[in-house]
């Protein structure tokens, strides 16, 4: 199911997103991770984790959150939040996410595969990741089983960091997910090239010749220039090739991604590029990261060209980030991925299990306050791991109690539908749950009108006797 984002949201829903609405305006993204950050603070990064969604090792409690993506020039659509993803979380107060803004880097057709790994879309060169040391692992998802499985004229959706490489840019996968299908547009994301004279409306992204004569250009009050990142959207009609067989497409939409110059404080994770180490800068995409002073955690690690790192600071005046402390993220100082949720799918066989749709494997695992009996199905637990391209590889699991508040998940057959109230019966081994959805509701392979009789999965939180649910999935 496919919803609209429509005016009459819930008043605190809608001040987050009015936040990251007005970030998109700018172009950029901003945040602030720590507990106590003011009211419409923002971070941006890469899913690693859930049960709180986690963002580079920040947890944000979602509980009270949408997630949402632009699908078409200004019209943004619930969505979910996938290990790997990029995302902006819009959040106040001690971490409480408001709304979370998931963004592509590329929605396309795969062009060529140029081996294993390493393929192209929209022009853009493709670089899966191995190593947790320069970046997070790139996950696969849409029945991608290994990356030998990405075939030329696939539907992808690329998540991803700008990388430079061999004087060039690449696009540094977190997460590819196959689609059934292209959407009504595409969307690319890279370093602007070859504008026109007079700031004319055409230019190109690696080798991409984008013409945008016709495009709207966000923020309104900005103009293009070589150099800058920007996020197109293009029908999927308008992709195709010039004479000389290079890709081509008309935006419809250019967002220039610029973060605002206000002082305020940030988080931003990305790969290190143009470091110097006598003027103490480097680049993160096109944001210079000035950390004379900056705190290294660890403490004994040193910067290094193409290092994924987490950076907080100030964003200046002149448009550079003022580092007071920088993490990297090499899957050693930080755990690679991190879970807390509900156990469903457990196989006593494999040691196998799934948290909040990620698949876990514990075969090496240690435990602590499980039962003695071995894992099983219901059980509330924490899983710390590394991260594989489809699966959580557990090295410890704490089961414990379920948080109250806290999001669970909950499998049974729905009856008993009210699509006017918004609620169901969802049964389960004689006993029956009341559940209640909302606007921000996620619904994934079902819909309202489709909800009695199924199976399903259902997560949400269980506040006494009504569970409200922010996701709603056709168990298979």
């Amino acid at each position: 199911m496919t919803t609209t984002r429509h005016s009459a949201w819930p008043r605190a829903l809608a001040a987050g997103l009015a936040v990251l609405a007005l970030l998109a305006a700018c172009g950029g993204s901003v945040g602030s991770g720590g507990t106590g950050a003011p009211m419409g603070s923002l971070s941006v990064g890469t899913v690693n984790g859930f049960g709180s969604v986690i963002v580079d090792g920040v947890r944000f409690d979602d509980t009270q959150a949408a997630s949402v993506a632009e699908t078409a020039p200004g019209v943004d659509e619930l969505t979910e939040v996938k290990m790997g993803d990029r995302v902006e979380v819009a959040f106040e107060g001690t971490n409480t996410a408001k709304a979370v803004r998931v963004e592509a880097a590329l929605i396309g057709a795969v062009a060529t595969v140029e081996a294993p790994g390493r393929f192209v879309v929209l022009g853009q060169t493709v670089v899966v990741n191995g190593d947790p040391a320069s970046g997070p692992v790139t996950q696969l998802g849409g029945g991608y089983a290994s990356v030998a499985d990405v075939a030329a004229g696939d539907a992808v959706e690329v998540h991803g960091l700008l990388v430079q490489r061999n004087g060039g840019w690449v696009t540094q996968a977190t997460r590819i997910e196959r689609r059934s299908a292209l959407p009504a547009y595409l969307k690319v994301t890279g370093v602007v090239s070859g504008l026109g004279a007079s700031g004319a409306k055409e230019f190109k992204i690696g080798v991409l010749s984008v013409h945008a004569a016709t495009a709207t250009v966000l923020p309104a009050d900005h103009h293009l220039a070589d150099g800058e990142v920007v996020a197109v959207l293009a029908a999927v009609a308008t992709s195709g090739v010039d004479g000389a067989g290079a890709p081509q497409l008309i935006a419809s939409q250019v967002r220039i991604k610029k973060l605002p110059t206000d002082d305020s404080e940030a988080y931003v994770s990305g790969a290190i590029s143009s470091l110097d180490t006598a003027a103490h800068t480097f680049l993160i995409d096109d944001l210079t990261v000035s950390y004379d002073g900056a705190a290294l955690t660890p403490a004994t690690a040193t910067l290094a060209a193409g290092k994924y790192v987490r950076v907080f600071g100030t964003l200046r005046s002149d448009g550079t980030l003022g580092a007071t402390a920088i993490t990297i993220l090499d899957g050693s100082s930080e755990p690679e991925a991190e879970l807390k949720g509900t156990i469903t799918g457990y196989s006593a066989a494999t040691q196998t299990f799934t948290i909040r749709d990620v698949l876990v494997d514990a075969t090496n695992a240690s435990f602590e306050g499980c039962p003695s009996t071995g894992l099983a199905n219901g059980l509330f637990a924490e899983v710390h791991g590394d991260l594989s391209s489809t699966r959580v590889l557990a090295t410890e699991v704490h089961c414990e109690s379920e948080p109250s508040g806290g999001i669970v998940e909950r499998e049974g057959t729905a009856s008993a539908v009210d699509i006017g109230a918004r609620t169901f019966t969802l049964t389960h081994d004689g006993v029956d749950i009341s559940v209640t959805w909302t606007a921000d509701t996620y619904f994934r392979d079902v819909t309202p009108e489709t909800l009695a009789g199924k199976r399903l999965s259902v997560e949400g939180v269980q506040n006494g006797s009504v569970f409200t649910a922010t996701k709603i999935k056709l168990e298979t």
